[in-house]
């Protein structure tokens, strides 16, 4: 009991000290916030409690590395937005008295730009690219156990590049008797270790809290997430004042409400299990969809849909990511268990 009190307080502690001062600020490294597999993209892409067969789950939760995990090796390819390639390879390895360790890459280019001088001439041409290391670690106490992940993470433009030690910490507890699970997490704690000059934004810090359960009698499984703990109200309302007929006049929408603010902070999340080896996925990130609706229309912004097939020794999923009318994001991921080799 002890040891569960100190873990709590230290959760608690690290996510006022580090999210008070972040509140509204803009955040470095914000591809760390996107899905990077099939699995979690197809469930509404924020989870911290579904226990999968691949172990890719591990990058959003390290408490969910486990021994089972040993010799899998994953592999994702998405084709992003706006033509960017996102990837991720991961791998998880159990050691005789070190217990399991993972291990992780994830890599987005964001293909070939054009470059000009102030005045307006051609340059030469430059790259930008992502990518974030990767090692997990977690033990088993009872029906809790806890991991944490420490990341390497490097941004990258034309000559300019900013890099970043970050560290995941976090805590699942596996119902004894029932189909139920429950996630903590802290991400994103850390420092810059190279930073650009002038640069002021945060790191993409995160409190994330969720559950999954399944019926006894029912072939579905229900996720719900809950992100950004650490600050209440996460939408953007700036009134605009227009002139008429020389008054002026507020012609914005009205505040967003209690309830409103709140819903944005879950995400929804089901799989529709059929048999043993395939399932379907569906997902619902409110805040996704409020913040990238068009003005007029939504269309599905926010919602996510995927399948899944899998067997004991291989699997492979895709998922599709609505972001707005006019792109989604789509993420093919395949596992395979090298040791059944």
């Amino acid at each position: 009991m002890k040891l569960k009190r100190l873990v709590l307080t230290i959760f608690l502690g690290v996510s006022f000290l580090f999210g008070k001062g972040q509140i509204g600020a803009k955040r470095s490294f914000s591809f760390l916030e996107i899905p990077n597999h099939a699995q979690v993209a197809g469930v509404g892409t924020a989870n911290v409690s579904i226990v999968d067969s691949t172990g890719n789950m591990v990058w959003q939760n390290p408490a969910i590395l486990q021994p089972g995990y040993d010799g899998r090796l994953g592999l994702t390819v998405s084709p992003y937005l706006a033509g960017i390639l996102n990837s991720q390879l991961s791998y998880a390895h159990t050691f005789e008295k070190a217990g399991t360790f993972g291990a992780g890459l994830q890599y987005l280019n964001y293909g070939d730009f054009s470059g000009y001088d102030n005045t307006g001439n051609a340059t030469s041409d430059f790259t930008a690219q992502d990518w974030v290391v990767r090692v997990s670690h977690s033990r088993t106490q009872g029906v809790f156990r806890y991991g944490a992940s420490i990341k390497w993470a490097v941004s990258q433009i034309e000559a300019a590049s900013q890099s970043a030690l970050l560290v995941d910490m976090g805590v699942l507890f596996t119902h004894p008797e029932q189909a139920l699970t429950a996630g903590l997490v802290i991400k994103n704690i850390g420092f810059y270790t190279q930073q650009t000059v002038g640069e002021e934004r945060s790191l993409p810090f995160d409190v994330q809290l969720g559950g999954t359960f399944k019926p006894e009698f029912m072939p579905f499984r229900f996720s719900l997430t809950a992100s950004r703990l650490y600050q209440f109200d996460l939408s953007y309302f700036e009134p605009v004042e227009e002139e008429d007929n020389g008054s002026f006049f507020d012609a914005a929408d009205e505040e967003p409400g209690f309830f409103e603010k709140a819903f944005q902070h879950i995400t929804v999340g089901t799989e529709l299990l059929i048999g043993t080896n395939l399932r379907l996925m569906a997902g619902y990130n409110h805040l996704l969809r409020q913040s990238l609706r068009a003005e007029q229309v939504a269309g599905a912004s926010g919602f996510t849909f995927g399948v899944k097939f899998q067997t004991r020794r291989f699997d492979i999923a895709y998922s599709r990511a609505t972001y707005h009318i006019g792109g989604a994001g789509n993420f093919i991921t395949t596992s395979i268990d090298l040791k059944s080799l």
